[in-house]
C-alpha cells in the first residue's frame, strides 16, 4: 500500500551548472503528471514525464527542475540587447498612454539583457547525468510513498479489526434478540388461544418464526464478514488499491445500514452505528492510498 502524498528532492552538479530537482506528489482521482523545466532542458520534459508515468499509478505528481549556474559563468550586458528591450518598452508605454520614463533600471529588470541568460548547449553527458537523478529521485520519492502507506495500512487495519469485533456483538446479540422474539412471539399467540379454550402448538411456533424472519439479518452479516476478509487481503496487495477499498467502504457500508434499518433491537442498532462511523473514518483514509 502506498500513500498517493510524497516528497523527494535531488542535485547533480553539470557542465551547466548545478541542477536542483525537487518530487512531491498529493491525492487525485486519476494520474496527473507534469514536469516543469528550464528552457535550456524543454526538450527533456516529454520523456521525463513518460519515465514518471511509468512507475505511479494514481495521484497529481509535479517535478520541478531548475539550474544554479556556476559562478564562473560571465555574464554582460548586451547592447543590443538593452536598445531592443528599450525600444519595446516604449512602444508598450504609447500604447497604454503611460507617461513613466523608461530608466536603466527598469531594463536591468529585464533577464534577457544580460548575455549570459542565454541558454547553454546541454550535452548528451549532462542529459545522462539529468535521466539518472531523476530516477534516484524517483526511488527516494516512492519510498517516502510507502513508509506514509505503512502508517495509514496500520490505521486502517486497525479500525477495521475494531469493526469485525463490533460485527461479532451483533452475531451474539442477533441469537439473544430471536429467543427473546420467539419467546415472547409464543406467549402472545398461546393467550390468545388459551382465550378462545383452542391451542396448537406448531401454528404457535410458526407465527414465531415468520416474525422472526421480517427482521432476519443472517445474510447482510456474511456478507458483512466476506467484505471485510476481502478489504484486509487487498489492503495487503501490491500495487495500487485505493479504488477496490474504496468499493469495498461502499459495500460493506450498505450492508451495516440494511442490518439498521431490519433489525428491530435497539442494541443492535447502536452497534450498526458504531460500525458506519468506523467505515466513514476509513473511507476518509482510502482518499490518500494510491
Amino acid at each position: 500500500m502506498k500513500s498517493m502524498t510524497g516528497f523527494a528532492e535531488s542535485s547533480v552538479n553539470t557542465e551547466i551548472g548545478k541542477i536542483l530537482m525537487d518530487m512531491r506528489s498529493e491525492n487525485h482521482r486519476f494520474l496527473d503528471v507534469k514536469a516543469s523545466l528550464p528552457e535550456s532542458l524543454l526538450h527533456m520534459e516529454m520523456s521525463i514525464e513518460d519515465s514518471l508515468k511509468n512507475s505511479i499509478q494514481r495521484g497529481k505528481l509535479r517535478l520541478r527542475l531548475s539550474v544554479q549556474t556556476n559562478k564562473k559563468q560571465k555574464q554582460s550586458l548586451s547592447e543590443k540587447i538593452l536598445q531592443e528591450n528599450h525600444s519595446s518598452l516604449k512602444r508598450i508605454s504609447s500604447a497604454l498612454g503611460l507617461k513613466t520614463e523608461i530608466g536603466i533600471e527598469h531594463l536591468l529588470m529585464m533577464e534577457n539583457s544580460f548575455e549570459g541568460h542565454v541558454s547553454p548547449e546541454v550535452s548528451r553527458e549532462t542529459e545522462t547525468r539529468i535521466r539518472e537523478t531523476v530516477s534516484k529521485t524517483l526511488v527516494k520519492f516512492n519510498r517516502s510513498r510507502e513508509i506514509e502507506g505503512q502508517k495509514l495500512e496500520k490505521a486502517i487495519l486497525g479500525r477495521l479489526e475494531a469493526i469485525r469485533k463490533t460485527v461479532a456483538s451483533i452475531k451474539k446479540k442477533r441469537k439473544e434478540f430471536v429467543k427473546k422474539s420467539e419467546k415472547k412471539t409464543k406467549e402472545k399467540i398461546e393467550k390468545i388461544f388459551a382465550s378462545r379454550h383452542k391451542s396448537d402448538p406448531l401454528i404457535s411456533q410458526e407465527a414465531a418464526a415468520i416474525v422472526t424472519e421480517k427482521s432476519e439479518i443472517d445474510e447482510e452479516i456474511v456478507r458483512l464478514e466476506a467484505h471485510i476478509s476481502k478489504f484486509r487481503k487487498t489492503a495487503r496487495k501490491k500495487g495500487a488499491v485505493g479504488k477496490e477499498l474504496d468499493f469495498l467502504v461502499q459495500e460493506m457500508n450498505r450492508e451495516a445500514g440494511t442490518i439498521s434499518a431490519k433489525c428491530k433491537d435497539a442494541g443492535i442498532s447502536h452497534l450498526t452505528i458504531s460500525v458506519r462511523l468506523e467505515l466513514e473514518k476509513i473511507r476518509e483514509q482510502i482518499q490518500n492510498i494510491e
